[in-house]
């Protein structure tokens, strides 16, 4: 059974997308879900929420689907769930590998599905998911079919796509752009889309006219439901949390009716019609709509360039304009209440009824318009009206079988019958009629009346002895106290009773210059131990902080090696360089890493941003695969590349490490628990964490970037291409935005990626004695769009504190601060 899976914002788009014939719908609770500014419902309200869900057959999951802070998963989520997990919701969809494993301690029985968030990319991740207790993954959006399919195939978990709505310019789970622009982080449900800002490109081989590059069209594949059905897909879904509930309930309606199509009648007779494809227009698009990325590797097609909201329909077509006014020709039939726009100008209001072909005159007060301009309609209220009335203002009733028996010298019995589960319940004895005997007729046309319910009697069977007087009260009675063991009985199917807690968190008041780390006590209860901080600590007894580095060019790597003398831990090559050395004879890669070792120092190969088909195709070339066997360790972004690279370890019987990049997210013990447990040996701390919220994290197998610019989106569309088309070579553009500020893209041709980084590298050069005090074992500089001398000058910057660092010896040059650059998160983290 393929299940339609809408979204709720609201408990009133909950009533409507069930009303329409949705499965299931998804909904966010007061905290943790990725839409928190929707009108997500309280308690009480989502509480009732999964009761009409449960009443009328359907299915309700909840979003847990962003990152939590170690306060947050100890000392809210427990209490937040327990409600909802009692009263039978039926999932929860989570970003956070710490909750997951939260969950599953406390919440046996309790499905948890892999959000998009978590950037699962291919088999390897679903495989990893599946072993750790997932029962469904939402893989991301860029998947195409074929690959959608493969994880279907190969792994046989119920696999959750999107089929409607809009589209993220960057994988999910893999944004910072909102977060480092202005605190409001994606991965905490407060994403400011930046995408849908203007940019213009800077550097490219032609200038695109259109402002709005990183916006992309709303997604609708009503013509590929068979392909997708047949593909194996478990639940098709729709976005749309912060939309009203009439969109809700349309596009589910349209949706509806189209599977249903395919489910009863194939492909023979499967046929959209224009009428329902103009109905989701109305509702909601950004110039059109696409495929996605079932059948479209990327592409300017996809952009919504020219608008980043609501575009509408076309609805009218200028004849002639004037002072304060203008003429047009309706193009379809408009209402009362319809909102025109013309050319991003300012709204106006249709006044009364226009015909399709009827000329008509509209008050204007914008820049005149030249004849046979377009006049879009943003607004259809007649569409809009109609889907209130039919899904918002009216319920949907269950049909239920009844069977009443009233019998001579018997009470009267009831049994109501709804799908598998029945309830009898008893009335009192009917009496000897002096008059007007009761007939089935009579006593059907009473029992008939189930009122406000959530019920219909379909089937009514009713056995009467003659002669026999009821009153309506006593069916009355009888009828409404069997509704009511009804409904509880649907209801007690899905309860739960929750167990005592093992570990929860005991909140204590933090003194200054102490971090605290969560330990296990001998009440089950999570404690906190005291440990002294670093600045605590006698300088000659500190521990050694090693330096790691990153590069990304051959030219950076000459710098590392030729600038300075100071000992690095690891160098980490970045899968472009790997990229660059094979296509020059003159340089071999294993040169360049010979002559890492040669220093003492490490080599680990960064992955590519994700790992998908075009990757795999790159990592198994010959002599990157012989690269990789040389190589001591893998930096790693995601969980897929965790998977394959652990397998990669071992079929090549190496010793290399896994350690874990920061967008392998440990924002919580329990998630550095889950990654240390599946093989990761060191991890990167969150770039969205402050330093207090650092130190509350066990940092003793850790790592933390101090210079880099760091990425703010990986994304699977490409700048260059869609503005001024592929030329299959990797370079640098930069997007310049509303502020003038330009952020730098870089084409990763290999894997057919873009990267967008900050407009200025994170700087922690100042920050000596935080950096101290949170106590990572390694500190990372990463080179990525920097030049030889860029390059040389930061390392001469950073060389007195890294020394410090390493030595525990203290100089005055390491207090010098860094004007040219951001302190990122690691002092107001995000919210």
């Amino acid at each position: 059974m393929i299940e339609l899976l809408a979204p709720a914002g609201s408990l009133d788009s909950l009533r409507a997308a069930v009303n329409a014939g949705a499965d299931a719908v998804y909904i966010g609770g007061s905290m943790f879900g990725a839409r928190a500014y929707a009108d997500n419902p309280d308690e009480e309200h989502l509480l009732s929420g999964i009761e009409y869900c449960h009443l009328h057959g359907r299915k309700i999951y909840m979003t847990v689907n962003t990152l939590l802070k170690e306060r947050e998963l100890h000392k809210k989520l427990y209490p937040f769930l327990l409600p909802y997990y009692e009263s039978g919701v039926d999932g929860l969809i989570v970003q956070d590998l710490g909750v997951v494993r939260f969950v599953q301690e406390r919440f046996p029985g309790l499905d948890v599905h892999a959000s998009t968030q978590m950037t699962v990319t291919g088999v390897s991740g679903a495989r990893l998911l599946q072993r750790a207790g997932i029962t469904r993954v939402v893989p991301a959006r860029e998947l195409s079919l074929s690959e959608i399919h493969n994880i279907i195939e190969e792994t046989g978990m119920e696999v959750e796509t999107f089929i409607h709505g809009a589209m993220c310019y960057c994988y999910s789970g893999q944004c910072l752009f909102s977060s480092m622009l202005g605190g409001r982080s994606g991965n905490r449900g407060r994403c400011a889309q930046p995408c849908r800002l203007p940019y213009h490109v800077e550097g490219g081989t032609k200038k695109s006219a259109a402002p709005y590059l990183l916006s992309m069209k709303d997604m609708c594949t009503l013509d590929l439901i068979p392909e997708l059905i047949d593909a194996g897909i478990a639940s098709l879904k729709i976005e749309g949390r912060m939309k009203r509930p009439e969109y809700t309930a349309g596009v589910v309606a349209v949706y509806r009716k189209y599977i249903d199509l395919y489910r009863n009648s194939g492909r023979g007779r499967y046929r959209v019609d224009e009428e329902d494809r103009k109905i989701l227009l109305d509702l909601y698009n950004r110039g059109g709509f696409s495929g996605g990325y079932y059948h479209t590797t990327n592409g300017r097609s996809m952009m919504a360039m020219d608008r980043p909201n609501h575009l509408g329909t076309q609805a009218a077509k200028v004849l002639a304009a004037g002072k304060g006014k203008l003429r047009a020709r309706a193009l379809e039939k408009l209402g009362k209440n319809d909102v025109l726009e013309l050319a991003g100008q300012a709204e106006t209001t249709v006044t009364g009824e226009v015909q399709e072909g009827a000329e008509f005159t509209l008050a204007y007060s914008g820049p005149l318009p030249a004849s046979g301009s377009v006049i879009y309609r943003t607004k259809n209220d007649s569409l809009l009206q109609e889907l209130n009335r039919k899904y918002v203002q009216e319920n949907c009733r269950e049909k239920i079988k009844g069977e009443l028996k009233i019998f001579r010298g018997s009470p009267a019995i009831l049994k109501l019958v709804w799908r598998d589960i029945s309830v009898t319940v008893s009335g009192t004895c009917a009496q000897e009629a002096v008059s007007n005997p009761a007939t089935q007729e009579s006593v059907r046309r009473q029992m008939m009346k189930t009122g406000n319910t959530p019920f219909v009697l379909e089937h009514l069977d009713i056995s009467l002895d003659d002669g026999l007087f009821v009153t309506v009260r006593d069916l009355n009675a009888l009828r409404r106290e069997g509704i009511e063991q009804l409904e509880s009985a649907i209801l007690e199917k899905s309860r739960r009773t929750a167990e005592l807690p093992q570990r929860t968190c005991t909140e204590k008041k933090s003194e200054k210059n102490t971090e605290y780390k969560c330990v296990e006590n001998i009440s089950g209860e999570m404690g906190r131990k005291e440990t002294a901080s670093a600045e605590n600590v006698p300088v000659g007894s500190r521990k050694k902080i090693c330096t790691n580095i990153l590069v990304t060019t051959p030219e950076q790597l000459e710098a590392v090696l030729g600038e300075t003398e100071l000992i690095f831990d690891t160098v980490y090559f970045d899968s472009l360089l790997v990229d660059d050395c094979a296509g020059e004879k003159k340089l071999t890669i294993e040169a360049l890493a010979d002559r890492v070792k040669e220093r003492g120092s490490r080599c680990f190969f960064f992955c590519p941003p994700v790992l998908r088909s075009m990757d795999l195709a790159f990592l198994n070339q010959k002599n990157v695969r012989k690269f990789l066997r040389q190589m001591d360790g893998f930096l790693i972004h995601t969980i897929d590349q965790l998977e394959f690279f652990r397998n990669f370890v071992a079929e090549n019987n190496m010793k290399a490490e896994l350690a874990g990049d920061y967008s392998l997210y440990a924002y919580n013990s329990m998630a550095a628990e889950f990654l240390q447990s599946q093989g990761i040996s060191r991890r990167t701390l969150p770039a969205e964490l402050n330093q207090r919220e650092l130190m509350q994290l066990d940092r003793e197998h850790t790592e933390m970037e101090i210079y880099g610019y760091q990425p703010l989106m990986q994304s699977a569309q490409c700048v260059q291409k869609n503005t001024g088309g592929c030329t299959k070579k990797p370079g640098i553009l930069y997007l310049r935005d509303r502020k003038k500020t330009s952020f730098p893209v870089r084409n990763r041709c290999c894997v057919c990626c873009n990267t967008i980084y900050n407009s200025v590298p994170l700087k922690l050069v100042g920050c000596r004695e935080e950096i101290l005090q949170v106590s990572p074992a390694y500190v990372r500089l990463s080179f990525t769009i920097e030049d030889y001398r860029e390059t040389a000058a930061v390392l001469k910057q950073y060389e007195p504190l890294l020394w410090e660092l390493y030595n525990g010896t203290a100089s005055d040059d390491c207090m010098q601060t860094a004007s040219d650059g951001t302190r990122g998160h690691f002092k107001r983290g995000v919210e």
